[in-house]
């Protein structure tokens, strides 16, 4: 009868550790590490021009279904972490009243109004400086507060700040229209890209070198359209609409982008989706 327990506790510590074992292996496989393969690659972006034509058919083919393939996921996931980097270096120089560099940045809007540029998301915060009708701007990004956005006025010293995007609109430098001129021929479409120029019409557009560019356009206010979504590399982007219904996009290309523009009017889709292709000459 001794015999006979000795022999169950055996099996039974033998199944624990058997047991135990296995389920360490299932809870490490997704880890850093585990017994079975050693460390996991770690996961780099690779751009559409250097993927390999089995990973641009599955990546383009999830496109078309409005899916994301997970060489698209971790892209944008990299270039969300640059941006949200940069963002979060913009507000902490607007906490310590710091300037930028005025050379890397796009001046491609300009204030529609007299206005203040503040420390904070709200007109009773501290001033940092004011801008004038007409004084060009860069826009910089969102803020977590409706109304507001993050930019630089164009002055020697390029102190960035906080400034309600109803003072803010797309500069007529890039072609684009602003209310200082209000003046321009109704629009039969629901969305028109103003800059770049296009080489064949909404089809093709050609910039003449590759890096960071900006897309600027214009939505038909009368079809009452509140959102617009840009798609590119795989990512999605909802961009901010000025009160004279520009927006403007900064897009980065190596040598060719998919480009996708869609209007909503709440949930609803208004018009045909804008698509077509940018290149590098």
């Amino acid at each position: 009868m001794i015999k006979k327990n000795y022999l169950r506790l055996i099996s039974l510590v033998i199944f624990l550790t058997i047991f135990s074992f296995y389920k360490t292996i299932n809870v490490n496989a997704h880890t850093d590490w585990s017994i079975l393969h050693g460390p996991h690659e770690p996961k780099i972006c690779i751009l559409d021009k250097d993927r390999s034509r089995k990973q641009q058919t599955i990546c383009r083919d999830k496109l078309k279904r409005h899916k994301m393939c997970n060489l698209d996921a971790v892209c944008a996931i990299e270039k969300l972490k640059k941006l949200q980097d940069a963002l979060d270096a913009a507000i902490i120089k607007i906490s310590e009243g710091g300037s930028v560099t005025c050379k890397n940045l796009i001046f491609s809007h300009v204030a529609l109004s007299s206005a203040s540029i503040y420390q904070k998301t709200s007109e009773n915060s501290k001033v940092i400086q004011k801008v004038k009708k007409g004084q060009k701007i860069s826009f910089v990004g969102a803020t977590d507060k409706k109304g507001w956005i993050i930019v630089v006025p164009k002055t020697k010293t390029c102190k960035i700040g906080y400034i309600n995007e109803k003072n803010v609109g797309l500069s007529t430098a890039s072609g684009s229209n602003t209310s200082a001129n209000p003046e321009s021929p109704p629009m039969k479409t629901n969305i028109k890209i103003t800059y770049p120029k296009w080489k064949t019409k909404n089809k093709l557009m050609v910039v003449d070198q590759s890096g960071f560019f900006e897309i600027d356009g214009l939505i038909n206010k009368e079809l009452g359209i509140n959102k617009v979504i840009i798609n590119y590399d795989g990512n999605d982007e909802e961009m901010i609409l000025g009160s004279d219904g520009s927006f403007n996009a900064g897009l980065q290309i190596e040598n060719t982008l998919d480009v996708r523009i869609t209007s909503y009017k709440g949930k609803n889709q208004i018009g045909k989706v804008l698509t077509f292709k940018i290149e590098v000459e």
